[in-house]
């Protein structure tokens, strides 16, 4: 278990450590003053005489310097491991049983990455302290990330014992910690939402929007918004989640809060503000917002190909054009879905009788592209070819497209459902071109037959071979 990549020890330290140091008021003064001159030696030294002379049976206030000396940054490592180790023994001579001295010890460990010895340190404080919570907190913390499982089990033996401890927060918490995010939100659920603190109200939120639950996580992330205003987390999942369920208002509101209230931004706010913008129609603020996302991540292509898509929606197909072209430029690793989104701005511009032809013609070639780069599908560019030529009324230039869908699939032994989709769309729509718009059904029928043996329910199969019914020419 030697490895800290499943525990983020030091900080748990510095939030779990409170309460021990907290539980005797008494050596808090004077613990205090010693934690100002730790690091120097001559100084710290009398004030930790006249420390031990007064609280040297005392177990709790020897824990509390041994954790002192251990948070004390400015100190020798081995130094700071030593003194902490000194004064858990001692504790521990006070009281043999003393949970926190274990705890001290594990966390030691722990600070060097040894998670067995800080499990083991953990298992003697919940064995001879069964009360203390953090014996068995610390334990679940030393598992979060190797074994959730474990971390789970350990706190619900602690939620028998100390049934008032909040132990479905930090079950949800080790299975965040984990990744985990369907079983951090299964427990989550379960906790009074009132009761959670800064952190863990926003890993609910979270969770639930990795799980899919944008609704939940624009619900929690209001709550967090409200709750803790200066966290800036929250807002920005609040705006991305309202973004995710397209209620914009609600993703602008959320946006502008964001923006406003703090000097550091990232592309990604810019982008989420934008998208929102676009989702309520309000096309040219969502494009500047775009540019600054675009401005902040020089390596921020996505931006060009949504200022693109933000211009299609607006209706200035030349516009979107030249993003589109930079976008692709650009990008090295552009999809069939990029090279999909360009040929369609030609096919678009071309329905509003825009030079027909010849951007037909320009969507066309990209659809081919696209065929080309992507051989493994390359049966759906040509079908989008062949049914744009039909929406657009060139309709003998469907032929060729569907020809090739048919070549390209017709002879496949192991096609898929998408395959088989594409396949029978091609067929029935070359019967239809003969029947429909040639008025020749001799030549339909051939195209006919391949759709009903691949679709024995399919009706214009039926009608156009006089299966079960009279044949209508």
């Amino acid at each position: 278990m030697k490895s800290l990549k499943y525990l983020a020890i030091g900080a748990m330290i510095m939030g779990l450590s409170a309460p021990v140091m907290a539980q005797t008021v008494d050596y808090k003064p004077q613990l205090e003053a010693i934690t100002k001159v730790i690091s120097n030696e001559a100084a710290a030294k009398p004030l930790i005489k006249e420390y031990l002379k007064s609280f040297k049976k005392n177990p709790a206030a020897l824990v509390a310097l041994g954790n002192a000396y251990l948070m004390a940054k400015d100190c020798d490592k081995a130094t700071r491991e030593s003194m902490a180790l000194q004064y858990a023994d001692m504790a521990l001579a006070r009281n043999k049983n003393y949970g926190d001295a274990f705890i001290l010890k594990g966390d030691i460990e722990a600070i060097n990455d040894d998670g067995g010895e800080a499990a083991m340190w953990y298992q003697q404080a919940m064995m001879l302290d069964p009360q203390n919570p953090e014996g068995y907190m610390r334990y679940a913390n030393v598992n979060r990330k190797v074994s959730p499982e474990e971390s789970a089990r350990v706190l619900n033996e602690l939620r028998k014992i100390r049934p008032d401890y909040p132990v479905d927060a930090e079950t949800a918490h080790s299975y965040y910690t984990a990744n985990k995010f369907d079983k951090a939100l299964e427990y989550f659920a379960k906790c009074d939402i009132n009761q959670l603190d800064e952190e863990k109200l926003f890993e609910y939120a979270f969770s639930a929007y990795n799980n899919n639950q944008k609704d939940k996580a624009l619900e929690i992330s209001k709550i967090g918004v409200n709750k803790f205003p200066k966290r800036l987390t929250y807002k920005r999942l609040a705006m991305w989640s309202a973004v995710e369920v397209k209620n914009y208002e609600e993703g602008i509101k959320h946006a502008e809060d964001a923006i406003k209230s703090s000097t550091e931004h990232t592309a990604l706010d810019y982008t989420f503000y934008g998208l929102a913008l676009k989702g309520a129609e309000r096309y040219d603020e969502a494009i500047e917002q775009f540019k600054k996302a675009g401005e902040i991540d020089k390596n921020d292509v996505a931006s060009l190909q949504y200022i693109s898509e933000t211009y299609t929606a607006k209706g200035d197909e030349d516009k979107a054009i030249e993003y589109a072209k930079l976008y692709m430029d650009k990008n090295t690793n552009a999809s069939p879905s990029d090279y999909s989104k360009l040929a369609n701005i030609y096919m678009q511009k071309a329905e509003k009788n825009i030079d027909k032809e010849a951007n037909f013609a320009k969507g066309a070639e990209i659809f081919e592209s696209m065929a080309a780069k992507f051989p493994t599908i390359a049966a759906y560019p040509y079908l989008q070819i062949g049914n744009w030529a039909l929406v657009l009324d060139l309709n003998d230039k469907c032929v060729q497209p569907y020809q090739k869908v048919i070549s390209l699939l017709s002879g496949k032994s192991d096609l898929d459902s998408d395959d088989l989709g594409y396949l029978k769309q091609a067929y029935s729509r070359m019967g239809l071109y003969y029947w429909s718009i040639k008025d020749d059904l001799e030549s339909a029928k051939p195209y006919f037959q391949k759709v009903y043996e691949l679709d024995p329910n399919d009706e214009n199969a039926k009608r156009a071979l006089g299966i079960g019914q009279e044949v209508t020419e």
